[in-house]
């Protein structure tokens, strides 16, 4: 078990992940663009449609990733999505990034990092 926490670094691996780290981002803009339209409607069904395929795509993925690198480092990596989704967010939505939000995700990511590392 040991061995596997210190495997040396693959890049690959590394963009497959931030790659479907990526794709889960933007579940939530889908989403978020599918309850703007009525239920149901044409826009609602292609919008939650696409949120259903890239959760699959990221969820088999996902399990890939975590063949070849400990769930410690999958795990804290994903709190990237945090900003991806003010990204996306701002870019698409139309949100604002204040320094609330930045400061908001600086702790979630401290949170995060210190949650893992305490495990190794």
């Amino acid at each position: 078990m040991e061995n596997k926490q210190k495997r040396r670094f693959d890049f690959k691996t590394y963009a497959v992940l931030h790659f479907i780290l990526l794709l889960y981002s933007f579940v939530g803009v889908f989403m978020k663009k599918a309850f703007e339209n009525d239920l149901f409607s044409l826009w609602f069904l292609v919008f939650a449609g696409l949120a259903v395929l890239f959760l699959g795509v990221y969820a088999l993925l996902w399990q890939q990733v975590l063949k070849k690198l400990p769930l410690t480092v999958a795990f804290t990596n994903k709190a990237i999505c945090i900003a991806w989704g003010m990204l996306w967010g701002a870019l698409i939505l139309g949100d604002s990034i204040t320094w609330y939000k930045i400061v908001g995700s600086l702790i979630v990511f401290a949170g995060v990092v210190l949650v893992v590392s305490n495990n190794e």
